[in-house]
């Protein structure tokens, strides 16, 4: 009677365990293609598993193949937390996605970047020219220098490689003379591939990639996953999982987050309501 007793208590248990973990918060998590979708799986994995760990929220990482794909399945929904600096255009900002933390960084740059031997040391040189971009929707890695171009009255022929690194790689390789990129990523891939370059133009600073979360998601769950994040440098766990993912890119040092608003965006819907490039 009593093994009996045992094992229905057993039983209960794990039908309670099993309720709890279906009703358990799961999302998907967007990551923009900087880099390539595996390299970006290494680095963000061990972050959403900390997180899910901490908050009780699960995130799922979700990519597209292209910076655009990405992009466009956050659009649609199929994700509902995002890294992202795509959704400040005039008709995104409708969508109703709020910055809810930001990395510890001190902003980005757009940049235009040749190699280290190249001849072209200023805008003008580069006209006429091949250039190669992550995407037409990338920020810092296209937006921001187009801009900066066509200002100038500077005719060049893009290519766009899927993602941030691509670019590179198609300017390291000789298929094109120059790069769009943002400038942490391209000091990342310098110091990691041991490639030497040189910028002919950078940007003004913004706040680098923002988490954002769509309105259908509680503000519960937004919030447990906000603090999990910010929470990380100072925990020790935490902290070593940044490490890791530092040395895996070849940072100067772990990046965490700190807590951000919408109002830490405001120049990038400035950008986009002045801007000479049209879509």
């Amino acid at each position: 009677m009593q093994g009996k007793l045992s094992l229905l208590i057993g039983g209960l248990c794990a039908l309670v365990i099993g309720v709890a973990r279906a009703e358990e918060p799961s999302y998907a998590f967007s990551v923009l293609n900087q880099r390539s979708p595996i390299l970006s799986a290494q680095y963000w994995n061990p972050i959403l598993a900390y997180v899910h760990k901490k908050s009780g929220v699960e995130l799922r990482l979700k990519m597209g193949k292209t910076a655009p794909e990405t992009t466009a399945l956050t659009v649609k929904g199929e994700a509902q937390f995002a890294y992202t600096n795509h959704l400040f255009t005039v008709e995104r900002s409708k969508l109703g996605w709020k910055v809810i933390a930001r990395p510890t960084t001190d902003g980005i740059r757009g940049q235009i970047v040749v190699p280290a031997d190249s001849a072209i040391s200023r805008l003008e040189d580069m006209d006429r020219q091949a250039v190669a971009f992550p995407s037409a929707e990338a920020y810092a890695g296209y937006r921001v220098p187009m801009d900066a171009l066509l200002r100038k009255g500077v005719k060049v022929t893009p290519f766009f490689a899927g993602n941030q690194e691509g670019a590179i790689g198609q300017m390291k390789s000789g298929r094109v003379a120059a790069a769009g990129v943002n400038e942490d990523v391209m000091a990342a891939f310098s110091k990691r591939e041991k490639f030497a370059y040189r910028s002919i133009w950078s940007s003004d600073e913004f706040k680098d990639l923002p988490i954002m979360v769509s309105p259908t998601v509680p503000e519960a769950d937004a919030h447990a996953v906000q603090q999990a994040f910010i929470g990380m440098l100072a925990d020790p766990e935490g902290k070593k999982i940044l490490e890791q993912g530092a040395q895996l890119l070849k940072l100067e040092h772990p990046v965490g987050f700190i807590a951000a608003s919408d109002k830490d965006y405001d120049n990038y819907r400035e950008f986009y309501r002045k801007s000479v490039l049209k879509d």
